[in-house]
């Protein structure tokens, strides 16, 4: 188990797109939930992210909301484009405080999902996106957080509850698309103090060794003082990249947490 990191942890294994997670929610196998569910918060996860979408979303939403909270007290992130959905989460969540993923400038979903963001005093993740969909250029990413930061101030959305997500693309696709998100980043922390998210699989669409390109990408977003991740903390990998890229952030004073990590059998060459 980690110390505290500098970086907060969405563990993403519970997803309804990963075959196996659909067919134990079909399946209602709730010793599989809940198992998946205190590895994650074992492992470091701050938040557990709960995607039921491929199947009946609403009712399997509440039914994984419950079985997983019988299990931890790690706070949950409802994963939803659907405003059903999401309500459905919130109201069955009795323990800690909640994440909704995601808001973003496409059609309606600032509209539907910030009232129930601010009726439940939720954390909220905003994609830099709108209806013409990811932009290719920083300054296009940085128009879209504008924008985002000008309706939740008109709703009294606290900007401290919010974490930006300035979506990378697949570097198969354009080489310069980590360093168009590194940009990104960096530029909404320093013009909005903003705090800021990635989930890490997009970088790495159609390459080989995708749990490389994975790793170094989180290491980057590290040192560029990315505040939140979504990612496997099960991938010992992963979390020993985290550890040690937030030694050489500055992030942890005098190496404690690397080498509690070390005493702990934690890290992974």
């Amino acid at each position: 188990m980690r110390g505290e990191l500098h970086l907060l942890i969405i563990g993403e294994k519970l997803n309804s797109t990963i075959p196996q997670i659909r067919q134990a929610i079909k399946d209602k196998d709730r010793i599989f939930i809940q198992r998946l569910a205190r590895e994650q918060a074992e492992a470091g996860a701050d938040f557990l992210d709960i995607n039921t979408a491929m199947e009946d979303e609403v009712e399997d939403m509440q039914w994984v909301v419950e079985t997983v909270q019988e299990a931890v007290n790690t706070p949950l992130c409802i994963d939803s484009t659907n405003p059903a959905a999401i309500k459905r989460g919130l109201e069955s969540i009795q323990k800690g405080r909640a994440m909704i993923n995601s808001i973003s400038l496409e059609k309606n979903r600032c509209k539907d999902i910030l009232p129930l963001a601010l009726e439940y005093d939720c954390l909220v993740i905003a994609l830099t996106t709108d209806d013409q969909g990811i932009p290719k250029t920083v300054d296009e990413r940085l128009r879209i957080t504008e924008k985002l930061f000008d309706i939740l101030a008109k709703n009294s959305f606290a900007p401290n509850n919010l974490y930006i997500d300035p979506l990378v693309l697949p570097v198969a696709v354009d080489s310069r698309n980590a360093d168009i998100f590194f940009q990104s980043l960096v530029r909404i922390k320093s013009e909005f103090q903003a705090k800021t998210v990635s989930g890490l699989s997009n970088v790495s669409h159609s390459l080989p060794h995708r749990h490389l390109l994975n790793r170094y990408f989180l290491a980057i977003c590290t040192v560029c003082k990315m505040d939140a991740a979504i990612l496997d903390p099960l991938d010992k990998q992963i979390m020993t990249a985290l550890i040690t890229a937030d030694l050489l952030a500055g992030n942890d004073r005098l190496a404690r947490k690397y080498l509690q990590a070390h005493r702990a059998g934690d890290l992974e060459d």
